[in-house]
Formats: structure tokens, C-alpha cells, sequence
């Protein structure tokens, strides 16, 4: 293999990287919410997002790196989706505002996690076949 075709290689994989992690940001996003319902005061910070979203992308590349980026979008779109409709519909949003509690904590987590769970059971593989089998036409 010569140097060119490793470093378009290279360069390809890292892009390839960059966009499952740009993806995946938006399923982070809604740590933000999380810590801003903390019932003390703590400095906004945007950066717990893009970290969670580093890890996950390592964590994806570790476990299943041929992981397309439709993978990525869907998981991200999903997980945003479900997070902010249950977000928006519990009303948690006032106690968020009005400094937050340990409970409203305990809620908005809960809803990122169902959201990461939803994201993720619809960008799986066994998932997409299944849903398709059961709503083919015959």
C-alpha cells in the first residue's frame, strides 16, 4: 500500500469519526438539561455534551466499527425527538428554570436515558429487520 492511499485512508476514517461524533453530539445534548436541573448553582458549561459524545463514539468504534453514519443520525434524531417530547409534556421545564431539584434530576435523566434507549433500539440492525418483516406487505 503506498503512502497516498494510507493517508486518504487515514484522512477518510478520522472524517468518518468527526461526523459519527457530530451526529451523536445531538443525542448527548440533553446532559446540558441535566446538569442545569441541579438543584445548586453550577456555571453552564456546553462541554459535558461533546464529551459524553466522545466517549460514545469510542465506545461505537470499539464494539462495531463498521457503525454507518444513518446509524448515527438516526440515534441522534431519535434520541433527541423522544428526550424533548417527554421533556416538553412533563412540564419539568418550570422546576428546571426555577433552579431545579433532585427529582426534576432524577426525571430528565430518566428521559435521556429512555430516548438513548429508543435511538439506539431503532439503529440496530435485528431491530430494522424485525420492524420491516413486521410491516411488509405481502
Amino acid at each position: 500500500m503506498s503512502i497516498a492511499a494510507r493517508v486518504a485512508d487515514e484522512i477518510g476514517e478520522f472524517l468518518h469519526v468527526a461526523v459519527l461524533w457530530f451526529l451523536l453530539n445531538s443525542a448527548a445534548a440533553p446532559v446540558n438539561v441535566v446538569v442545569s436541573a441541579l438543584p445548586f448553582p453550577l456555571e453552564r458549561r456546553l462541554w459535558h455534551a461533546a464529551v459524553l459524545s466522545a466517549v460514545g463514539v469510542g465506545v461505537v468504534r470499539y464494539y462495531d466499527p463498521s457503525w454507518e453514519l444513518v446509524r448515527g443520525f438516526v440515534v441522534g434524531v431519535a434520541t433527541t425527538a423522544t428526550f424533548a417530547s417527554l421533556y416538553v409534556f412533563s412540564g419539568l421545564s418550570r422546576a428546571v428554570v426555577e433552579g431545579g431539584s433532585w427529582l426534576a434530576v432524577a426525571a430528565v435523566a430518566g428521559f435521556w436515558v429512555v430516548g438513548v434507549a429508543v435511538g439506539v433500539a431503532l439503529a440496530h440492525p435485528l431491530t430494522w429487520r424485525r420492524l420491516r418483516t413486521s410491516v411488509a406487505v405481502e
